[in-house]
């Protein structure tokens, strides 16, 4: 059997190694300030599920209802703009897409300082850096 032919049998793989590695930096780097978020109260976990399935499909009405499983369709359509506008929400929102452009190498030095100086220190500089608009 031609080796062609058993290759084009096996899919493509959908992202390359280096994305995969860049969203694991990724995913790591976001938990772990978010946790830190939560725990100082900024924001909460139905906000940045909130968020995260907005920016997934681009629909405020179906995040909310993602979220929010108890509301109808009706005010799920007329919260969701209000939910938007809350500030937690804002606060996930702001850090999800300030890490979401960060390149791969800015993500790894992210995880090497945050075992170097600790999480507080790293979310106060994200917090400055996003309030400076230094994206």
């Amino acid at each position: 059997m031609n080796i062609n032919d058993l290759m084009s049998r096996f899919p493509r793989p959908k992202k390359t190694y280096a994305e995969k590695e860049s969203t694991i930096f990724y995913v790591y780097v976001f938990n772990l300030v978010m946790d830190e978020l939560i725990r100082r109260k900024l924001t909460n976990r139905r906000a940045i599920n909130y968020v995260l399935s907005y920016t997934t499909h681009g629909n405020k009405t179906r995040a909310y209802q993602e979220t929010h499983p108890m509301a109808s369709k009706r005010t799920a359509n007329v919260n969701a703009h209000k939910y938007y506008k809350r500030f937690d929400v804002y606060v996930a929102q702001s850090i999800t897409m300030y890490l979401v452009h960060k390149s791969r190498l800015e993500l790894a030095w992210a995880v090497k300082d945050i075992n170097k100086i600790g999480i507080e220190r790293y979310v106060n500089q994200l917090i400055q850096e996003i309030l400076k608009g230094t994206i």
